[in-house]
């Protein structure tokens, strides 16, 4: 029989005879010849696992009993085998089922406890600890009744620590290990952006924080998101805080300021100020700056009439259960969805237009709710307020959707705003024959307000996204507007060839053109890889008018050519899928596209961050201290 199949193989007692119980769980497989073979190596007859016990000594084998079959431990220490030691695969069955049922109780309840130290009780303290950070579970969960009794039930032999092990001990280890880990991965990144947001905790209180995350490309072309630092914040919020809080928090990750290409925050003046001087860029969350935009026409006078009388209408539903209950049969009665009223956040345009949009839906049952109890009349709207209610739903409709796709941190965003911009300018905001002058002025405002809400140097690093973009290329730019973009890409391209050349590893300055590829260039293997490295050299030497490029300049526009001839993807297309099979022939733009294409549209990430946070700084946890708010916050993020 193959050594490969151990399972199957039967184990037999050692040739000498044994006094321990022990060897009633252990013995030795025989050889093709049919000779034991007593290596001083016995073999487990539960687990096939080989435990060293040369010269006869059994504590090797009760310690594999204690730490891995805690029952059978049990009835070896007590020296009542499940049955005599035979040469079968394991102890022989009892003739009485009724004696093994009695055994096998009496030995559960003999159980030993798992050794803290052993490989089972380490497997599951680290899971419990997994669960409190994954979930956001307090501390104090491993000591509630419930918990304690499903554990005791799952697994009796062991036993949960206290929760000041796991919140001096474990979570702090936890953390070590995961933060060893990001760092491993943010060394294999080039290119960083970042977001940022400052926030306070209702519980605890109303302690200030300040939240980063960090956006980068992976040497395989995937977009990562890292939750990096969730510290308290004490001191002014003033711009000089918060840069200098910010310059700290990189040098602790060994992030280079140099290799930052862009931070997303809101349009708060402290934050403005604080990344004004930045080497790159600063972006302006776009959902922050559309907010902002809707803002203006919420303000109207007829606008803000309507809001208020459906947050008044709202409100009146909320502090009554017997109008909710009415409203759920009224709905039944009308075969419409059972749904209830939606509040909304003032400083939320998007909770908003869901209020609205959910009163207008639930219009009849809510009204019919409203018949039925006549002190309850003047909650209704006016029908003015509802036609108000109904253009202002209208407009906003459109941009909802535009904003739930930017806050993505799982695809490319950047690149998009410039079509996004375009499309709400040119089509959403621009003003019909069919508006109402309601519509109009709402419209003029928010597109006028959008206009100067991105710098000259964002637009620049935006535009120059959206045309590295296979979706889009020069689709979003007029021709004037394209050419000069053309130019900013060709510069970017040659700036960070000329910076790859000046590292150590690139030292050969013979050719005045840079061959030198990024590590993720997937180019195949066999013939159909050597055809497509030979067609990749041919068309950057030769070009499409098939001259040799005597500059990098040259060489950079003869990769745009190329770029341009090939077709755009589909828009639903994942356009760092596109550049990982493109790298190779298209290096230099690919070093353009590693840089640009890892910067969020907006700082949802951020903002994530310290809407997790509110649920770990919760009214049971409000005396949690901020270094393991930072702690759990982390790892809520940052374990897979």
């Amino acid at each position: 029989m193959a050594e490969g199949n151990d399972s199957a193989r039967e184990i037999f007692q050692p040739s000498k005879r044994t006094k321990s119980e022990v060897w009633s769980y252990f013995g030795y497989f025989k050889s093709p010849e049919g000779n034991l073979i007593e290596d001083g190596h016995p073999v487990c007859k539960s687990c096939k696992r080989k435990v060293a016990a040369k010269g006869g000594n059994t504590s090797n084998l009760l310690s594999h009993l204690r730490d891995n079959h805690p029952l059978l431990y049990s009835e070896c220490k007590s020296g009542r085998a499940l049955g005599k030691p035979s040469d079968a695969s394991g102890p022989s069955t009892p003739s009485s089922s009724t004696a093994v049922t009695q055994t096998l109780e009496q030995a559960f309840k003999r159980q030993t406890a798992y050794a803290p130290t052993s490989k089972n009780a380490r497997d599951l303290t680290a899971a419990i600890s997994y669960f409190i950070a994954k979930d956001m579970m307090p501390f104090q969960i491993v000591e509630r009744p419930g918990f304690l009794r499903l554990m005791k039930v799952a697994v009796p032999h062991y036993k949960v620590p206290s929760r000041k092990y796991f919140s001096k001990t474990e979570i702090p280890n936890l953390y070590n290990q995961v933060k060893a880990d990001v760092l491993k991965k943010l060394a294999q990144g080039t290119w960083f952006a970042a977001t940022t947001d400052l926030w306070t905790s209702e519980s605890g209180g109303g302690q200030p924080y300040i939240s980063v995350t960090i956006h980068y490309l992976t040497p395989d072309w995937q977009l990562e998101s890292n939750c990096l630092e969730t510290q308290f914040f004490p001191e002014d919020h003033s711009a000089q805080n918060i840069s200098e809080f910010f310059d700290n928090m990189l040098e602790e990750w060994g992030i280079n300021k140099k290799d930052l290409v862009c931070i997303t925050t809101d349009n708060a003046t402290n934050m403005i100020k604080a990344f004004e001087e930045f080497s790159e860029v600063w972006l302006g969350c776009f959902g922050h700056n559309l907010n902002l935009a809707i803002s203006k026409a919420l303000k109207i006078q007829r606008v803000e009439t309507a809001v208020k009388a459906c947050r008044h209408l709202v409100q009146g539903f909320s502090r009554s259960w017997k109008r909710r209950r009415e409203l759920r049969q009224k709905q039944a009665a009308l075969n419409m969805p059972q749904k209830a009223l939606i509040h909304d956040v003032v400083t939320r345009w998007g909770s908003t237009h869901k209020m609205v949009e959910r009163f207008l839906s639930q219009q009849q049952p809510v009204c019919a709710t409203l018949a039925g109890e006549r002190g309850t009349w003047h909650l209704m709207p006016k029908d003015t307020d509802i036609t108000v209610m109904e253009q202002l739903c209208q407009l906003l409709e459109p941009l909802s959707k535009l904003t739930d796709a930017l806050a993505s941190e799982t695809r490319v965003t950047l690149s998009a705003i410039k079509p996004v911009l375009d499309h709400i300018n040119s089509d959403v905001l621009v003003e019909k024959d069919t508006d109402t002058s309601l519509t109009k002025e709402m419209k003029k405002l928010m597109r006028e307000d959008l206009k100067n809400r991105y710098p000259d140097k964002a637009k620049r690093v935006m535009n120059m996204a959206c045309f590295i973009d296979p979706r889009f290329k020069r689709s979003s730019l007029d021709e004037p507007e394209a050419s000069k973009i053309e130019t900013d890409c060709v510069q970017e391209a040659v700036k960070l060839a000329a910076q790859v050349r000046e590292e150590p590893q690139s030292t050969s300055t013979s050719s005045s053109i840079s061959t030198s590829t990024p590590p993720a260039a997937s180019e195949g293997k066999g013939l159909a890889g050597l055809l497509r490295k030979i067609s990749s050299v041919t068309r950057q030497q030769r070009g499409e008018e098939g001259q040799i490029p005597t500059t990098l300049e040259d060489s950079v526009k003869q990769e745009i050519k190329v770029y341009l001839s090939l077709p755009p993807i589909p828009a639903e297309e994942d356009p760092l899928v596109w550049w990982k099979g493109h790298a190779s022939e298209l290096p230099h733009l690919a070093r353009v596209a590693r840089k640009l294409l890892c910067i969020p549209a907006t700082s949802v990430p951020s903002e994530r961050v310290f809407s997790a946070s509110g649920h770990i700084v919760s009214p049971q946890r409000a005396l949690l201290k901020p270094d393991k708010v930072n702690m759990l916050t982390f790892l809520h993020f940052n374990l897979k």
